[in-house]
């Protein structure tokens, strides 16, 4: 006896197409021997054979194979295409019949699905992954820091622009007291209201304290 040509353990999907070598089989001996009910009979064991545990096996009780082979189980025609129907088929130790070609498309296609389902499930983790790091780097940007500010020292074209409004283009020059901080400097943009950043006081990110300041200053 031989050991079963396909593993115990593999399964394939129910497929709507089985492969067929076309010029292997043309060129074949079987094909130049068998009679029209003979090929009809052995191409439709090769297909259901897919179907069956493991893929690429027969059983061996002829009633099951006169079904198998669409002969509406008469088995005494299953009787005269037996012979050529199963050529090449051998049985194995799991008390099973395996053909070495429909054994070996079969390992072949179990592969090739098998790496097929491993690249789809790389891809939806990497979509994972993505997705992830996009939502972490989104939550990180909600908060722009603070600008700084300016350093520039106060100069005499700079006080005489904010006594008459027309200050350098750019630039808002404060008086003490105006908010941002004393003296003659840049004035810090504006603090945004908590509620538009979906915050409650008391919060102390540097945009609401910066706006509970302005709000103290402006009482």
């Amino acid at each position: 006896m031989t050991a079963p040509l396909v593993p115990a353990d593999i399964t394939i999907p129910r497929l709507p197409w089985v492969p067929i070598y076309a010029d292997r089989l043309w060129e074949s001996d079987f094909f130049g021997v068998a009679t029209d009910a003979e090929f009809r009979a052995a191409f439709c064991l090769w297909v259901k054979s897919w179907t069956q545990r493991p893929p690429g096996s027969l059983p061996t009780d002829d009633r099951l194979l006169c079904r198998l082979a669409e002969l509406n189980g008469n088995l005494a025609k299953w009787k005269k295409v037996k012979r050529i129907a199963l050529r090449h088929w051998i049985e194995c130790d799991d008390g099973r019949l395996y053909h070495p070609v429909v054994a070996e498309l079969v390992i072949d296609a179990h592969k090739r699905l098998s790496a097929k389902q491993e690249r789809m499930a790389n891809a939806r983790a990497a979509r994972v992954n993505n997705k992830a790091n996009n939502n972490a780097n989104n939550n990180a940007n909600d908060y722009p820091p603070p600008t700084p500010p300016s350093r520039d020292k106060p100069n005499r074209e700079g006080a005489r622009a904010r006594t008459r409004g027309d200050a350098p283009e750019g630039k808002v020059f404060l008086k003490n007291g105006d908010g941002g901080h004393a003296g003659n400097g840049l004035a810090l943009p504006p603090a945004r209201h908590p509620k538009f950043l979906g915050h409650s006081l008391p919060c102390h990110c540097p945009n609401c304290t910066a706006w509970v300041e302005q709000q103290r200053l402006t009482q």
